[in-house]
């Protein structure tokens, strides 16, 4: 009962936010720039994409090795891309995180392993996210006008950093509270986090690579305005798709609907986008990201995973 009332609440979420956008914008104007949209620039932005899952399965391939979990890229880029196929192609409460927890532990892993090392990579992407959104901060609050405007930004970034902060001392709770499940799993993140993510080995490499994987989104993002002859400058992009992203990881609409269309119209009209332009720059990603998903479902629908990945623990 309380999935479906999730879902219906994400839904109710997504399709309020897109109708009040709707209703504060030129809504045939957004429709005509669709149709102009220049076909190479949609395939090469896929191509960008697909560049991009490939550098978060060799991120996640990391994450896992932490844990003594070995396996082929090739099996981890597939769990990676069913994942991603939940995420952005259900409306479900199941999660794209669920999907790739339950193939990890069909392939020997424990669930408190499984869990972790799919939080710990979600945890590398948010510090890649948060050092990009921070280096481009002082850009963007430069060009903003009004004091509200400008210090919105500072506080969703300050905001982020505070809350990757509080994760990684987690487990400096009171003892007595370990008696909880839920808590003894927040003990257990917060102790690997700090293993994984400050060690001189592998903390550095997995923060570039999340860098990489959110500038590779931007890339995308820049593709597709120029397809649609928008002319927006690329700074403006590279310093408004970080955010995007970051109000995005907030599960609390349908893959992103909404929310994204929300945060890309009043960012951009910040740089002085016209809000049809950033509305239909939305639009395209957002069925962007559906595309690059698609294959994930086939290869949840053709494969067979049973015996995917192998533990070895030392």
């Amino acid at each position: 009962m309380k999935k479906k009332i999730l879902i219906i609440f994400k839904l109710c979420l997504s399709v309020g936010l897109l109708t009040l956008i709707l209703k504060n914008t030129d809504i045939s104007g957004t429709i005509q720039l669709l149709k102009n949209t220049n076909l190479k620039f949609f395939l090469l932005a896929l191509a960008v994409l697909i560049i991009q899952t490939l550098v978060a399965t060799i991120r996640w391939r990391r994450v896992l090795e932490h844990f003594n979990f070995y396996s082929t890229y090739v099996k981890i880029l597939r769990y990676l891309w069913i994942g991603l196929f939940f995420n952005q192609a259900l409306p479900s409460s199941i999660g794209g995180d669920a999907i790739r927890g339950y193939y990890l532990c069909r392939g020997g892993s424990s669930v408190r392993s499984a869990s972790l090392g799919i939080l710990l990579d979600r945890l590398s992407g948010m510090m890649g996210l948060v050092v990009l959104v921070l280096s481009t901060t002082p850009l963007l609050f430069n060009r903003l006008e009004g004091s509200i405007a400008q210090w919105g930004v500072v506080l969703v970034a300050a905001g982020m950093l505070g809350v990757i902060s509080v994760i990684f001392i987690l487990d400096f709770l009171p003892q007595k509270l370990s008696h909880w499940r839920i808590i003894r799993g927040l003990y257990a993140l917060a102790f690997e986090g700090r293993q994984l993510m400050f060690s001189k080995s592998s903390g550095s490499k997995l923060i570039i690579l999340s860098i990489i994987v959110h500038l590779l989104s931007i890339i995308a993002v820049m593709v597709l305005a120029e397809g649609l002859g928008l002319g927006i400058e690329w700074l403006g992009i590279l310093v408004v798709v970080p955010l995007v992203t970051l109000f995005m990881t907030i599960p609390i609409s349908i893959a992103g609907w909404g929310v994204r269309e929300g945060v890309m119209v009043v960012g951009l009209g910040y740089l002085g986008v016209m809000p049809e332009e950033a509305l239909a720059l939305s639009i395209l990603y957002g069925l962007l990201m559906l595309a690059i998903a698609l294959p994930g479902g086939l290869i949840w629908l053709l494969g067979d995973h049973s015996s995917g990945l192998e533990t070895n623990v030392e």
